[in-house]
């Protein structure tokens, strides 16, 4: 019975863990879409029943498919991977990112509305472009857009990301706009 106990529990621990790796982007260690989906959900709801500010940042890389062109996928996953650990360690633990796919990410930022969202958007364009990627002695610079969006009561996911993804593309329009 013991012998069986052990077991059990094992089996628990080895789900639980298999449980998370389905919610971890593999290449960059933070969530991935699934388990992002899965901490919006729950912003959503915080938001609605606490009245508590979170704000969503959608951002993608520029000129990512030039990198992966002319150097090879495996300088674009190290731009990856490098935008990943700088996004992370520049947020608070309570915050959120992850990986949506490609060269596009998500942050969640607890207790911040729209304007602070926007301004740390703002500080994390830049640190990103001091922060360049390496790949066999190659310094690749990272540049991203950025929208962000203050959550409201009510809104679905969809309409979350919807509306934060309408912010990025308005930013890349007026950063294309100031480059004629």
């Amino acid at each position: 019975m013991a012998e069986l106990t052990r077991e059990l529990a094992q089996a628990k621990s080895r789900i639980s863990e298999l449980e998370e790796l389905a919610h971890v982007d593999e290449l960059t260690g933070v969530l991935n879409r699934r388990g992002f989906i899965r901490e919006l959900r729950r912003a959503l709801s915080y938001t609605e029943r606490y009245s508590v500010p979170v704000s969503l940042l959608l951002l993608d890389l520029d000129r990512f498919k030039q990198v992966n062109d002319q150097l090879g996928h495996p300088a674009g996953d190290a731009v990856l991977a490098k935008t990943a650990a700088v996004l992370a360690s520049n947020l608070r633990a309570s915050d959120t990112v992850a990986r949506l796919g490609g060269d596009e990410f998500a942050v969640l930022l607890w207790h911040a509305n729209q304007d602070i969202a926007a301004e740390k958007a703002a500080a994390l364009k830049l640190i990103l472009a001091d922060s360049p990627a390496e790949w066999r002695g190659l310094e690749i610079p990272i540049s991203a857009s950025f929208g962000a969006h203050g959550l409201t009561v009510g809104q679905t996911v969809q309409d979350a990301l919807q509306e934060a993804d309408r912010a990025l593309y308005a930013a890349k329009a007026n950063r294309l706009a100031f480059r004629r």
